[in-house]
């Protein structure tokens, strides 16, 4: 065959693939948001079944060989295909080590795992959740041996899955500043005065009124049903199929108003990226290839540095009188300011303050670490965890839920966490860049978005899965990442917060 048969023949599987993908996100964001409780198992049978559909399709000969085929020609393809080829064939190279039965068995577990952890949050009993976790680590476990190389052994096998190119060895000596700047910092801030009116720790927020400030902020931010939509869910997340397609979730609760406006704000930064990526790249491999640092490094940009900035602030204030009138009649903008920037030791990680986020990301690294390192038992990572949360924030867990499975993690994946806290540190050094060429806190007082949209949209977003995390920063900062920036942003913002 000719490259250009094989090349339609790509095509061909990836039009089918596409499909079966669309169905299976249809069906995932659907499960987990408005699909009934009664018909959960059988939603997920249903994407069991299409999953499997589409991993036939992937472990075929044909689809092996036109891949193969196309790889040895590389050269003659145009840039994308070449790169969604390239793509592809790494992923084909660590789908030929897994067992095909093995594979299909962990998609069975992966559903049954994310409906369990879901079920075990309503009434505290974990105890199926873990029969399923210890699976999903054992299965992770094999993993490694699989794909283990000379270069990439052990945990760094499921780091590296995560995020291409960062090893435990990179992520120590990030974390090793934050534990030895930040910890002490810390300590010292949380026995300092709270920042604000303490009437805001007592006041409930109808939630109707809660969605209207939703609406409000999406469109500011450029996110609407154009391009996608918003549900409830129990751990919010981002979802998408192409850069039409781009659906976000957060939770609504009546004492938490600023824990769904900031929710919001992270996961729109999740779809503006996806929503601004060159169409180009709609279909292919790239499209999905943004490593995970780089995604979070943009939801936590506009969650932290551009939400929780004194100028957004300046934005919000007026909003949430004309909302809330009653609720803020003795409530100063500068309350607001100090009460989303209060710095507390408390459970729970997406509800984290700035300063503390990273120790929380801490806590989940240590404790995979130990996983993975054979240290610890899946029975064991609970008191492992709480263990950490009284190291770093002098506070232990009274269960599970506000304990090691807060988050929906690890009832799917290992290697994510720390990229949290490296994606929040490459915001210091964007902002940083970005101020130099637009007045940022004059946009942001009055609620202009675009062009700060425009500003990531040319450098970041519309790049796609076609540059790295570690290129990235070179790329828009013209330096390396340097997480000193970062410990001196947040020192430097709390100190003024707290002892101004």
């Amino acid at each position: 065959m000719t490259t250009q048969e094989y090349i339609q023949r790509y095509n061909d599987f990836k039009n089918t693939l596409e499909k079966y993908n669309y169905a299976l996100f249809i069906m995932s964001y659907d499960e987990v948001t408005d699909c009934p409780k009664k018909d959960k198992k059988h939603s997920l049978e249903v994407q069991d079944y299409f999953q499997q559909k589409y991993t036939d399709i992937l472990t075929s000969e044909e689809y092996k060989q036109t891949i193969a085929q196309l790889y040895a020609r590389r050269e003659e393809l145009d840039e994308i295909t070449r790169l969604d080829v390239e793509i592809e064939q790494k992923g084909q190279e660590k789908l030929s080590r897994i067992p095909k039965e093995e594979l299909y068995r962990h998609f069975e577990n992966l559903s049954r795992s994310g409906y369990e952890w879901a079920k075990a949050r309503e009434d505290l009993r974990y105890e199926k959740f873990i029969v399923e976790l210890k699976e999903l680590v054992e299965y992770n476990k094999k993993y490694i041996r699989w794909q283990e190389t000379e270069k990439l052994k052990g945990y760094n096998v499921l780091l590296d899955e995560m995020e291409e190119g960062y090893t435990e060895e990179m992520y120590d000596e990030f974390f090793s500043l934050v534990e030895r700047e930040l910890v002490p910092f810390v300590d010292k801030i949380l026995k300092q005065p709270k920042p604000y009116n303490t009437k805001l720790d007592h006041l409930t927020f109808d939630i109707s009124k809660q969605k209207k400030l939703t609406e409000r902020i999406a469109k500011a931010m450029e996110y609407d049903n154009t391009v996608g939509c918003i549900r409830e869910t129990i751990h919010p997340f981002t979802n998408w199929a192409n850069n039409n397609d781009v659906r976000i979730t957060t939770s609504y609760h009546e004492d938490q108003l600023f824990s769904n406006l900031y929710s919001v704000m992270h996961e729109i930064g999740h779809a503006l990226f996806q929503i601004q990526m060159d169409e180009k790249y709609n279909g292919t491999n790239i499209f999905s290839n943004v490593t995970c640092i780089t995604h979070e490094s943009q939801s936590r940009f506009y969650e932290n540095y551009l939400g929780r900035s004194r100028a957004f602030v300046s934005f919000l204030y007026p909003i949430l009188l004309e909302l809330f009138p009653e609720e803020f009649s003795d409530i100063t903008e500068e309350d607001v300011y100090g009460y989303v920037n209060c710095v507390k030791a408390q459970y729970i990680r997406v509800e984290a303050d700035e300063l503390t986020y990273p120790l929380h990301v801490l806590i989940r690294y240590n404790v995979e670490k130990k996983l993975f390192h054979n240290e610890i038992t899946v029975e064991e990572i609970p008191a492992t965890f709480d263990d950490y949360m009284e190291k770093y924030l002098h506070i232990r867990p009274k269960n599970l839920k506000e304990g090691a499975f807060q988050d929906s993690h690890w009832s799917s994946c290992f290697g994510y966490f720390p990229t949290y806290a490296v994606g929040s540190a490459y915001g210091t050094q964007f902002l940083e860049s970005m101020k130099k060429d637009l007045d940022v806190d004059a946009l942001l007082k009055v609620g202009d978005f675009k062009p700060v949209n425009a500003w990531l949209k040319e450098r970041i977003h519309r790049y796609s899965g076609t540059r790295k995390n570690l290129e990235v920063v070179r790329a828009v900062c013209g330096e390396e990442f340097q997480p000193e920036k970062y410990i001196s942003y947040l020192k430097q913002k709390f100190t003024e917060i707290y002892f101004a």
